[in-house]
């Protein structure tokens, strides 16, 4: 890729389109074409979709931006592993990656869920090819923002990719490993100066057939200050690696590698948090300006939440910066990401949705505020639903059978046949009692069904235990 611009760099999810919307900074994207932006596929930038991950270097102007150039960030592709999706944990494994998903991962190419691609992987007949993009945290573990199945089952000879950290590099044997994948460079001879165990790299190549290894074709140090000078603008999105001095610094890392940045009580905002927050794996976004070093000097940080919730039903009001669902305000930000699959519209946001649309939320709830705020990370536009197939799903309030209280919503259940109980892996429970004992105030729950008057009610043909993402 070219070097970065002097103005100014953006690191995150694409949240919208009219221009290119990352981090709530609208990139005017008129200047790029095939010599200015990047991607492994060969993708032109028509073919952008929300939910990738993507840097841009160019200008950056309070919310508004100029890009000069934008490159595609996977952080893995590759096979599916053995046993690749559980259901339980919402976990994923690629390429000796482990990955998790929650409401708001976008999903692409005929496959719409975790539970499509363990039904596709089946009892490990396919090993799904799988680009993920997403930002892993501390633990190293991808918190996917999306991903595209691009074949059904493995693919002899296709190139793969993994972004990580080097672990146990063995300058004899040329080998290392970036999460449980073994790497082996030593068609390269050599690799790029400075890469030490605990670089940040991304690694090209193929896997070996008998041992799965991946050959290296190509190991390339990541330099997460893409070489912007000082003074430069830069918003990144990543998650807290380490804390380095507190209330003062940390480690960040995001999907082009690992940071400093420091910010400062009393001059630094938050948003959905305090600095009290920051501390490993909690993940964020980072306004501020570069210092020499590459350092990151915070003007701005949102403490970003892991969306638990999910609403899947008609609109019945809206506003600029908020909508209601359910009976419920659902309030909308710069960072929520847009998306429209009923009419397809590329350039879709908050102003195109209209009373009676049926929309796929995903949200988090905001406790900074008091009663705690649904915010919105995604909202897609779909097809009408049928009646009975509308979605609740969000922390308990409370489970005392027949009832559960959902976001201050009552859902109404039955014994089987009358409402089905599931557990997070989709096996049933035998009885209503079953699952009541097996659920408790503050687990995730999702139910499906009808909207009885008045709205505050769920009738539940379904309802379902879900795992719990904390970031």
């Amino acid at each position: 890729m070219a070097g970065g611009g002097t103005g100014g760099t953006g690191v995150g999810p694409v949240t919208g389109f009219g221009s290119v919307i990352v981090n709530g900074v609208k990139y005017d994207d008129s200047g790029i074409d095939g010599t200015n932006f990047f991607d492994d596929h060969g993708r032109t930038k028509s073919q952008l979709m929300t939910g990738m991950m993507v840097v841009i270097y160019g200008t950056i102007n309070g919310t508004n931006g100029r890009a000069d150039n934008i490159a595609i960030l996977r952080h893995v592709d590759g096979p599916m592993d053995d046993n690749g999706a559980d259901l339980p944990t919402s976990g994923l494994k690629v390429m000796g990656q482990d990955i998790v998903v929650d409401a708001s991962t976008v999903f692409d190419n005929g496959v719409t869920s975790l539970a499509d691609l363990r039904a596709l992987q089946g009892a490990n007949v396919n090993h799904p090819e799988l680009e993920v993009h997403g930002a892993a945290d501390n633990n190293g573990v991808i918190h996917a923002t999306y991903i595209l199945k691009w074949a059904d089952n493995r693919v002899t000879g296709r190139g793969v990719q993994v972004r990580g950290t080097v672990v146990g590099l063995n300058t004899g044997a040329r080998t290392f490993s970036v999460g449980r994948k073994s790497v082996d460079y030593n068609a390269l001879g050599s690799i790029p100066a400075g890469v030490v165990s605990g670089s940040f790299v991304e690694v090209k190549g193929s896997l070996g057939v008998s041992d799965n290894v991946l050959l290296a074709t190509s190991v390339q140090l990541e330099d997460a200050t893409g070489g912007q000078p000082s003074g430069s603008r830069a918003e990144v999105e990543g998650y807290v690696n380490r804390v380095l001095t507190a209330n003062a610094s940390f480690e960040l890392i995001a999907p082009n590698g690992v940071q400093t940045v420091t910010w400062t009580t009393g001059t630094t905002a938050f948003t959905g948090g305090s600095g009290a927050d920051i501390g490993a794996g909690v993940k964020v976004e980072v306004e501020g300006t570069r210092k020499a070093g590459g350092v990151l000097a915070a003007t701005k940080i949102a403490i970003r939440r892991a969306s638990n919730v999910l609403l899947e039903s008609t609109v019945t009001s809206v506003t600029a910066s908020s909508l209601t669902v359910f009976g419920k305000t659902v309030k909308v930000n710069a960072l929520t990401q847009y998306k429209d699959s009923r009419d397809n519209l590329k350039t879709f946001g908050q102003s195109n949705i209209a009373v009676g649309d049926t929309v796929q939320i995903s949200a988090y709830l905001d406790n900074t505020t008091s009663p705690a705020a649904i915010v919105a990370t995604r909202v897609e536009r779909i097809d009408a639903i049928a009646p009975d197939r509308h979605i609740l799903q969000g922390p308990l309030d409370s489970a005392i059978s027949p009832n559960l209280t959902i976001l201050g919503i009552t859902v109404v259940t039955l014994p089987p046949p009358g409402t089905t109980f599931l557990r997070a892996d989709e096996s049933e429970f035998a009885t209503q009692d079953a699952f009541f004992a097996a659920v408790g105030t503050g687990g995730i729950v999702k139910a499906r069904g009808n909207q009885a008057t008045p709205i505050q009610i769920m009738n539940a043909n379904e309802v379902q235990i879900e795992p719990t993402i904390d970031n």
